[in-house]
């Protein structure tokens, strides 16, 4: 047995040591201009929350004098012991590279406890690092919009890892409020650790009731911190000042829709569901655009998940959250830009990989390959095209 662990644990340094590298080696070793994030650290370890002398261009809230962000702050949280070192010079894109690079390694490791060994196990860990859009936000320039997808995706993998491992109501709970503070919408897929922290198998009823208190007890307590970040910063625990952001900068469709609508629905599903890249005469020979196109052609691991068990509970709850924050984002008045595919849905990435391992039991071998061929192949097409274009 500690052969094995060790052999793991050495399979896992490995991978989290060859992600961070590819990471880094395709965009996130230069620094990146929009590090709001680390401004904010920095002013949490002062005891503020509104940013100190930040650059002009950051997207900010000035409210009572004071410049803020609308961003999550699970982020900063994060970084805090990091920018205690280095302060303002700590490097955000070296730093989300090893955060993505981490929730590759973690989501490896699932798939251990999934049952999923062998080149299965490589390719559906080479689908998630490289073959979706993960690469493309965790490894290609470091910014602050980037970094929040990343940090929910990393949140919401060790979530699942643990949910499907010891089940330690208190780690899920901090790690699902971390991704729930970096991007709120992941707050949807609150039924899936819930229900899958109560065990149906042996375990006595106490024990699945512990999990669910510490669960809570955890969670809560981040959710009553992000209150307090709110009601300091704007008065009132539910306005995180997003909406602020939006009406200075908004488009005449939001206002007069507002901000959710189900006026949006049919554009945004065109965009999520049908859009395609636009032509071009020459080689790449298609232009991907900066205002995004179809889940279908950015996430190949749709087509594996397709073929999930959905008699098994923990897959019709993953399916769940995949749909309720879809569902979403379908009312909201845009579908996000300056963006490689549609950005959004990363935030329930880790539950669409989680079916995909569970339909790579059933498809064909060739089919994951396919997918992992193609997911590359759409990556290297966009961190490629971003770089021709200086985007």
């Amino acid at each position: 047995v500690p052969q094995n662990r060790l052999r793991n644990a050495a399979a896992m340094l490995a991978i989290f040591l060859a992600f961070w590298g590819i990471y880094l080696a395709t965009g996130c070793y230069q620094r990146n201009a929009f590090d709001a994030h680390v401004y904010l650290a920095y002013s949490m370890l002062r005891g503020r929350f509104d940013l100190i002398d930040p650059p002009g261009y950051f997207e900010t809230v000035r409210f009572a004098g004071r410049n803020y962000i609308a961003y999550g702050i699970g982020p900063s949280l994060l970084m805090l012991p990091f920018v205690a070192i280095w302060g303002l010079d700590f490097h955000q894109a070296i730093f989300m590279a090893a955060l993505t690079a981490a929730s590759v390694t973690l989501w490896y490791s699932t798939l251990g406890r999934l049952d999923l060994h062998g080149i299965v196990r490589i390719l559906l860990t080479l689908l998630f690092g490289l073959g979706s859009l993960l690469w493309f936000y965790g490894g290609a320039s470091g910014n602050t919009w980037s970094l929040m997808h990343v940090t929910t995706v990393f949140g919401l993998t060790l979530a699942i890892y643990e949910t499907l491992g010891k089940g330690r109501g208190w780690l899920v709970g901090l790690a699902f409020g971390v991704a729930v503070m970096s991007r709120q919408p992941a707050l949807l897929s609150l039924p899936f650790f819930v229900g899958s922290l109560w065990r149906t198998d042996s375990t006595s009823t106490r024990r699945n009731l512990n999990r669910e208190i510490w669960f809570a007890v955890a969670f809560g307590a981040l959710m009553a911190f992000d209150a307090f970040y709110n009601t300091t910063r704007f008065g009132s625990p539910f306005d995180n000042g997003y909406r602020r952001v939006i009406l200075a900068t908004t488009a005449d469709r939001f206002r007069q829709w507002g901000l959710f609508s189900f006026n949006y629905v049919a554009d945004n599903a065109k965009t999520y569901f049908l859009k395609l890249p636009e032509n071009l005469p020459d080689f790449p020979w298609y232009d991907p655009t900066m205002g995004g196109f179809s889940i279908l052609i950015s996430t190949p691991a749709l087509l594996l998940a397709i073929a999930a068990d959905y008699r098994r509970r923990v897959n019709l709850l993953a399916l769940a959250a995949c749909i309720s924050i879809q569902a979403f984002y379908l009312t909201y008045f845009w579908t996000g830009y300056e963006q490689f595919g549609c950005r959004y849905s990363i935030d329930y990435l880790p539950f669409v990989n989680l079916l995909a391992a569970s339909g790579a039991r059933y498809r064909p071998r060739r089919t994951l390959i396919l997918a992992v061929i193609v997911g590359i192949l759409v990556e290297v097409w966009g961190i490629g095209w971003w770089r021709y274009k200086g985007w």
